[in-house]
């Protein structure tokens, strides 16, 4: 009887173990998955009153009170390359392209198609690549290439997906400090844009007029004046671990990121630069150049303008480039020659 009995309590211990480690492996899995952050989150509508949840000062509408008080956040880089020679006469567009170091190709094929600063005569085109650092022997690449072109802005940080944030705001420095550009388009390097929608996008008020939508009802005369411009969304943060993604609840604590323009293309104005730029210097660093810049913005009273016409995949017919600002999944420098070509004869570059 007691040998059925010990043999009773050791399955019963088997079974209270398989039990305790499939619970413990659910609760992990739940974990891995986001659902204890999710139900951890804080609401947006309500919560959302930034800077808390850890980021330093409100910031006013104007940008000298910066002067008597301490910056919280830096980008005090030294420029590798600085062509600040490039803006003397100030432009009426700079392109600011952010570019991997290793891309070369496609440096060379924007200069050859809608980087081309001479494409059109009555207006001051200016075209910027933005790079980090890189490897020595890659380094003496871009050395060549900076002297040949006189395009590169490059700054004494590690150039990675994760300092995209970092590059943003070089570029905005630079930007502030030698090229006095009545618009900026910053844009990555495997954008297809072109010049002559964005050139009518900035002359017509952001084209209100024309059929684009406005996140917001805003008076054209101010939209003009801190124009903030691309394809606006609202997503959520993503909570699972294995996501490329993935978000703490120590970075950031709601359920909802701001309204933001998508990084790869949008449009801003010299005083809304000027302005993201001051706000960015009290305002706590994040990895994500989209939301960070989406942060600044809500600080600093800036508001969105959602445009239809980024496009976040190659467009589907040769009609509907005859709108289109700036479209991404050009990688290939052959295959944007070849488009830009395409839509130059048409008329629509």
């Amino acid at each position: 009887m007691s040998i059925l009995c010990r043999q009773h309590s050791i399955m019963n211990s088997k079974r209270f173990a398989i039990k305790f480690l499939l619970l413990v492996i659910f609760v992990l899995v739940l974990d891995y998955v986001g659902l204890f952050k999710i139900l951890c989150e804080l609401e947006y509508e309500l919560l959302f009153n930034y800077p808390s949840g850890g980021f330093e000062k409100t910031i006013g509408n104007d940008t000298i009170q910066f002067r008597n008080e301490n910056p919280t956040n830096f980008y005090n880089y030294s420029f590798t390359h600085n062509p600040k020679q490039t803006c003397n006469i100030s432009p009426f567009i700079t392109f600011l392209i952010k570019s991997a170091p290793g891309n070369i190709k496609q440096r060379k094929a924007i200069r050859r198609t809608w980087g081309f600063e001479e494409r059109f005569s009555d207006v001051i085109v200016r075209r910027i690549f933005l790079i980090g650092l890189t490897t020595n022997s890659l380094q003496a690449e871009i050395n060549v290439e900076a002297k040949n072109y006189n395009d590169i802005v490059q700054a004494d940080f590690i150039d990675a997906y994760f300092n995209n944030t970092i590059k943003t705001m070089m570029g905005m420095r630079w930007a502030k400090e030698h090229c006095h550009s009545q618009y900026y388009m910053f844009v990555d390097d495997d954008y297809y844009v072109s010049l002559k929608n964005v050139l009518q996008f900035c002359r017509n008020n952001a084209n209100i007029n024309k059929g684009y939508a406005s996140i917001n009802t805003i008076d054209q005369n101010e939209l003009v004046e801190y124009l903030y411009a691309g394809y606006v969304i609202q997503s959520k943060p993503q909570r699972q671990k294995f996501s490329k993604w993935y978000i703490s609840l120590e970075e950031y604590p709601f359920n909802k990121w701001p309204p933001y323009v998508t990084a790869g293309a949008f449009i801003l104005s010299q005083n809304t630069l000027k302005k993201l730029y001051d706000t960015s210097l009290y305002t706590k660093h994040f990895r994500f150049d989209d939301i960070y810049l989406a942060i600044v913005a809500l600080k600093s009273g800036i508001k969105l303008t959602h445009c239809q016409e980024f496009y976040f995949h190659k467009p589907t017919s040769a009609e509907k480039y005859r709108n289109l600002i700036a479209s991404h999944e050009f990688s290939d420098p052959s295959e944007l020659e070849e488009v830009w070509n395409k839509m130059r004869s048409a008329g629509y570059a």
